[in-house]
């Protein structure tokens, strides 16, 4: 792991010597290390020290992580294809996986993308798509569903950024990265001028964020390595020299009910009952955590969109 002796913002850059910090670990997993999350004062925010290498960081990424593959299980296989159709089914409708019904097609980046699923989903509707991510497993389950996949990030690729991509896609992959303003100017790189990006990851500026701190599932210690809010990823778009960036959030049926669970069993619990008593409980809490964040004015998960300019400005 690396230490920062003058850690800045990841956002804005301003300094991080003093800021207030979250203290927790890998409440997912259980995997042995402490790390702490310092809040910038001037976006708002995070970043996870120490910084844990790519190498070291794999360590955290066990083989059934779940944007890798689907279930072996024929059963649970379907039930996964259903869910992620239903899901993205649901977030083509809306702010900014709807801009892809729109623009009536292209060649699309997905960056850690991992088995494909989002590719799958907009195949049929004119998209092109080439998975990046740095899992070999996850790249060789979406080749076997038919999708052009390359191992490596979009920093470090043997993609060449030759600015042909209609369009590129963070969809919870950006809060992975060490850098993501590297990121930001790299997928600028694959995008034509006039293309889009479109990012979406955790909102470090809920209700539950704040509520939560250590306890909230989407912190997800230390895989999430920097975290945002509108504030923040505003600026991290505008530094990456693009343009008409637009924000909205929504509320996930996942956050409320995994974050009560490692509130109460300080992780996820071992006991499959446990586990389905306090999910049905987050489920019966979904209306109140709906009407909690339109009363807040921002769900548990950020979106974000943006243009490459077509033109440089004089």
């Amino acid at each position: 792991m690396t230490a920062i002796a003058h850690p800045n913002c990841p956002a804005c850059a301003s300094s991080l010597e003093e800021a207030e910090s979250i203290h927790g670990g890998d409440r997912l997993h259980g995997t042995p290390g402490k790390f702490d999350v310092l809040i910038c004062g001037s976006c708002g925010a995070g970043l996870t020290l120490p910084v844990v290498g790519d190498e070291e960081l794999a360590a955290y990424y066990p083989a059934d992580y779940n944007a890798y593959a689907l279930p072996d299980s024929r059963l649970l296989n379907r039930l996964a294809t259903a869910l992620f159709r239903s899901r993205y089914g649901r977030s083509l409708k809306r702010h900014p996986l709807s801009l892809l019904t729109s623009d009536g097609g292209g060649k699309l980046l997905d960056v850690g993308g991992g088995r494909g699923d989002l590719g799958v989903i907009v195949g049929p509707i004119g998209w092109q798509t080439t998975v990046l991510d740095p899992s070999e497993a996850a790249c060789e389950a979406a080749r076997r569903r038919g999708l052009a996949s390359f191992v490596g990030t979009v920093t470090d690729s043997p993609l060449k950024p030759n600015g042909d991509f209609d369009a590129v896609v963070f969809q919870h992959s950006l809060e992975h990265v060490v850098d993501p303003l590297e990121a930001l100017r790299a997928a600028a790189q694959h995008l034509r001028p006039g293309g889009t990006l479109i990012v979406t990851l955790p909102n470090f500026g809920s209700w539950q964020s704040r509520r939560c701190r250590a306890n909230w599932f989407h912190l997800d210690l230390p895989r999430h390595r920097t975290h945002m809010t509108q504030s923040s990823l505003t600026i991290l778009l505008e530094r990456a020299g693009l343009t008409a960036p637009g924000l909205s959030t929504s509320t996930s049926s996942d956050g409320l009910p995994m974050s009560i669970e490692y509130r109460l069993a300080g992780g996820r619990s071992a006991n499959q009952k446990v586990r389905l008593v306090l999910a049905a409980l987050g489920m019966l809490l979904l209306p109140v955590t709906l009407a909690t964040s339109v009363a807040s004015g921002q769900g548990d998960i950020l979106h974000a969109s943006a243009k490459k300019p077509t033109a440089h400005l004089r």
